[in-house]
């Protein structure tokens, strides 16, 4: 059971990665969405009673690299970050060597640095959901 909410924990994190936002100049609102590789899905438009001229270009919004980058990365972060816990590490390694407790003592940090140089090296413009929408988007 831990195991199984470890996952789904860390595929949020992954797909967390792809969502971003933009306020619609036409209208002011904010929309939501995932980006594929054709641009952005909206969650919160109404594709049927809306007509699509007053949204922005969203192929501009297309899945990139650095997304792919951002992704693993937080996926790693979240699993050096879960792999303190004493309970989840129990339910994984029952009973851990002494080179294992070692190695995940010592993981966090360097995942962390590794990770945060990463992550100002290649920036994302993305706004995910519940950040808030910059103007230079």
């Amino acid at each position: 059971m831990t195991q199984a909410l470890l996952l789904l924990l860390a595929a949020s994190c992954f797909l967390a990665c792809f969502t971003d936002s933009f306020r619609s100049a036409s209208d002011g609102r904010v929309y939501y969405g995932f980006a594929t590789r054709r641009g952005m899905w909206l969650f919160n438009y109404d594709y049927v009673a809306s007509p699509s001229a007053a949204l922005p270009d969203l192929s501009r919004y297309r899945v990139r690299a650095v997304d792919w980058v951002h992704g693993v990365l937080s996926v790693l972060v979240f699993a050096s970050v879960a792999l303190r816990d004493r309970n989840a590490v129990s339910c994984i390694y029952p009973r851990p060597s002494r080179e294992t407790e070692e190695a995940l003592s010592v993981l966090p940090l360097g995942v962390g640095v590794i990770s945060s140089l990463l992550f100002v090296v290649f920036p994302t413009r993305r706004h995910g959901i519940g950040f808030p929408v910059t103007d230079g988007s």
